[in-house]
């Protein structure tokens, strides 16, 4: 199994076939997991910090991983990756049926392919 660690394959993704990229993994404190089910890549993301949207009380980035593992575990497919962005290191999240959206800011990415 080769891993790359750049962002540019999670952009690729991102860019070419957005609605087959699935939250897989939500571990706190900084640890978030995508696969991609059209080239069967793995992502893996570490968080820096984040920000969520649409919550009643923002709080610390441990509090707003637990609120996103909450809506992964809840409601899987309504989860979406909604924007990546590696030059800045950031990606964000939307939830549509808590009409959250998490911001993340990365430190790294790395991207698992089988081979």
């Amino acid at each position: 199994m080769s891993v790359f660690k750049s962002g540019a394959f999670l952009q690729q993704c991102f860019s070419v076939h957005p609605l087959t990229l699935i939250l897989k993994l939500v571990t706190p404190p900084s640890m978030i997991g995508i696969f991609c089910t059209n080239c069967q890549m793995k992502h893996r993301l570490t968080i820096t910090w984040m920000t969520a949207s649409g919550v009643e009380q923002p709080g610390s980035k441990d509090q707003e991983m637990l609120a996103l593992q909450d809506c992964s575990k809840a409601h899987p497919e309504e989860v979406r990756l909604s924007l990546v962005d590696v030059v800045k290191n950031a990606v964000e999240f939307r939830c549509y049926p808590c009409s959250r959206t998490y911001a993340l800011n990365l430190s790294l990415v790395e991207t698992h392919q089988s081979s």
